[in-house]
């Protein structure tokens, strides 16, 4: 496999009980946040996301299970491979 490209994004995500705040379901009409595995989650930025209730609106019902939650620095690497399914799992 030969490594076509790499991404590295860092930040932060409110985290609780080794869950993260996301995007839980979306289908087009409907969107739900909620707690979700991290790999998923958005990494927000600092500069902008001081605070767990910063990733939602004022007044939002999920104001109060926010609260309750941490906001933990993060770093996301996305590696591209090419090449044969087979040879995948050797990385």
């Amino acid at each position: 496999m030969k490594l076509y490209g790499m991404a590295i994004k860092t930040g932060v995500m409110v985290m609780k009980n080794e869950k993260a705040w996301g995007t839980v379901y979306e289908d087009g009409h409907f969107t739900e946040d909620g707690w979700g595995e991290a790999i998923f989650a958005p990494i927000h930025d600092p500069k902008f996301c001081i605070k767990t209730t910063d990733v939602t609106y004022k007044d939002s019902p999920y104001i109060k299970e926010l609260l309750t939650a941490k906001l933990v620095r993060v770093k996301r690497i996305t590696k591209l491979f090419f090449g044969r399914i087979d040879e995948a799992q050797n990385i």
